[in-house]
């Protein structure tokens, strides 16, 4: 690099390029090896509860054989009183079936015991004996399977994991005449159904009903064809085993059988060993990015003073004048791209300012203008109608009732024609719509009623004026005028909604059809021509919507013969706001 010669702002810019290319690339790396590794564990997961699943069918298949020779055996002993038959279909099962059946009995009301095969009786106890009774007890004519325990008459050794199935057996009178039981080597049940992926080591566990071990099979990726069964001290119950899991990150999947004995089926996977393998792409990644990211850092700072100080100053400025600086100078002084470029934005600023201070002025004598137009709209229409209340009261009012409307109306008037301000608080708003809803009610003879609901913590928050009362009158002329069956009903309530004031007017008048609710929705989003019977509503829209913003306005719902509620919605202002 020759430091003499000027360096075009291309070549600046292609080497600024260069370096968030490689800064992406390198993102791009560790993503795609972050959702890889992912992927991996969801897929295992995925693959482990379905083989927990699959070892639960399995299981739940052999017991279903069990319970069939069960049957068989059970009708042999029904039907015929010959023990020679009987010891006979024994003798066929266990050969059959001697891996999984490792002895049949049966006990009849006599007391006599026949069983098979032989060397069975070694290590049938008075224990069994004894709870072949209790289960027969308890089962009527089910099938009932014994909590596991450990006994010599399994097929390995005198720690074998066995169960005992038993039934009552009935003749064609349904007569009890005898119970018939089966011992079950749980361990062949693990050892025809245990779970392998071939990618790393698997364990099965069996779990009884109370969640205490029956027995575990491991598998070996490194020797798949040599199971072994070693119960460590840490999986002896199903909640011991599920936080030793955890803690060792190792990933596991639950099945509880959907029949009596309610088993429950554990398949761990050592993943670790599969993620092993992708360390050595992980590091040698992590080595690149590393080293691409210092080369690049060095070649940055090198080139920042070169290239980067104008862009950093630029950027800064604009930074500050989109926090509404508009007075900032760009304070670049160079006689290049980069100079040319901070001249004319500070003169653009300053064109800007300019037409922002022509446009504002502009538009605030446009909304000053709308929104005295809309007031001037209103107070006739309210004036009107509140001279006629009180003409009606001279004619036919008591001089008390008179009394008070003229005080109202004082009130109304002096609240009306203040132009001091276009704001006032939610507690005069809603004096001034009682006293106004006073006098109509005194010029209906008291044909309604109504509520105003003090506003609580919202008292003092300020509000356009003027802006309630057009709505309770059209509630009251439209709504509650024309009813002639009940007693009509105004309430007024007024609410907080996060940073929004929402007031309520609801009656229960004569109400709207739907096609009139939305021709006045219609209405109230386009801003058209006021529409017959709705000028104040409208009216009311628009200065809301002047004031406050499009997200502010009117809401109405009404329904024939039921009534209409109209929402308001303000924004929260304080007094010096």
């Amino acid at each position: 690099m020759i430091i003499g010669k000027k360096i075009s702002s291309r070549m600046k810019l292609i080497l600024l390029l260069i370096i968030p290319s490689t800064l992406l690339v390198a993102v791009v790396i560790y993503v795609a090896q972050h959702q890889t590794v992912r992927y991996l564990h969801q897929t295992q997961v995925e693959a482990l509860s379905g083989m927990s699943r699959q070892v639960a069918y399995l299981i739940e298949k052999q017991m279903d054989d069990v319970v069939l020779n069960m049957l068989e055996i059970e009708q042999t002993a029904s039907k015929d009183n010959a023990p020679d038959k009987l010891l006979e279909s024994m003798n066929t099962l266990i050969r059959i079936r001697g891996d999984l059946i490792r002895g049949v009995v049966y006990i009849d009301q006599r007391g006599s015991i026949t069983g098979y095969p032989e060397y069975f009786w070694g290590y049938f106890s008075e224990q069994e004996q004894k709870l072949i009774q209790e289960q027969s007890g308890e089962g009527g004519p089910a099938i009932v399977w014994s909590e596991p325990f450990r006994s010599g008459i399994g097929r390995l050794n005198a720690f074998s994991p066995v169960s005992i199935i038993s039934k009552n057996v009935y003749d064609e009178n349904g007569v009890s005449i005898g119970k018939l039981a089966f011992v079950v080597d749980l361990t062949y049940f693990l050892q025809g159904s245990a779970a392998f992926t071939g990618n790393y080591d698997t364990q099965t566990l069996l779990f009884d009903r109370n969640n205490q071990l029956i027995d575990t099979l491991t598998i070996s990726r490194d020797n798949p064809s040599q199971p072994t069964s070693y119960k460590d001290k840490h999986i002896q119950t199903l909640p011991e085993a599920l936080k030793y899991f955890s803690g060792n990150s190792k990933y596991y999947a639950i099945t509880i059988l959907s029949d009596q004995p309610n088993w429950k089926i554990v398949i761990v996977g050592d993943v670790q060993k599969l993620e092993q393998q992708f360390d050595p792409f992980i590091q040698l990644a992590i080595l690149v990015c590393a080293s691409g990211i210092a080369g690049l850092a060095l070649i940055y700072i090198i080139v920042s003073w070169w290239f980067t100080r104008p862009i950093l100053v630029i950027s800064r400025g604009i930074r500050t004048v989109a926090k509404g600086n508009l007075d900032y100078t760009f304070p670049i002084n160079r006689k290049d791209e980069f100079g040319e470029l901070a001249l004319e934005i500070n003169r653009m600023m300053r064109t800007i300012k300019q037409l922002i201070i022509d446009l504002t002025t502009t538009e605030e004598k446009k909304r000053q203008a709308d929104f005295q137009v809309l007031l001037s709209q209103i107070n006739p229409h309210f004036l009107y109608n509140t001279l006629n209340t009180i003409d009606i009261l001279i004619d036919f009012g008591e001089k008390s009732e008179l009394h008070q409307v003229m005080s109202g109306l004082t009130r109304l008037l002096k609240y009306g024609l203040d132009r001091s301000t276009d704001l006032r608080t939610l507690h005069e708003e809603l004096l001034n719509v009682k006293d106004y809803l006073y006098i109509l009610s005194i010029r209906y003879g008291n044909r309604f009623t109504f509520n105003v609901v003090d506003p609580g913590e919202l008292t003092n928050s300020m509000v356009l004026k003027l802006i309630l009362q057009p709505i309770v009158e059209n509630a009251v002329f439209h709504g509650l005028h024309p009813l002639a069956d009940r007693v009509g009903r105004l309430l007024v309530t007024a609410v907080a909604e996060g940073n929004d004031i929402r007031i309520v007017v609801e009656d229960n008048g004569v109400g709207m059809s739907k096609s009139k609710v939305r021709e006045l929705r219609t209405a109230f989003e386009l801003e058209g021509m006021p529409q017959e019977n709705s000028i104040g509503l409208q009216n009311v829209n628009r200065r809301i919507r002047l004031y406050y913003g499009l997200n502010y306005g009117l809401q109405i719902d009404s329904e024939e013969d039921v009534g209409t509620t109209v929402t308001v919605r303000l924004k929260i202002l304080r007094e010096k706001e």
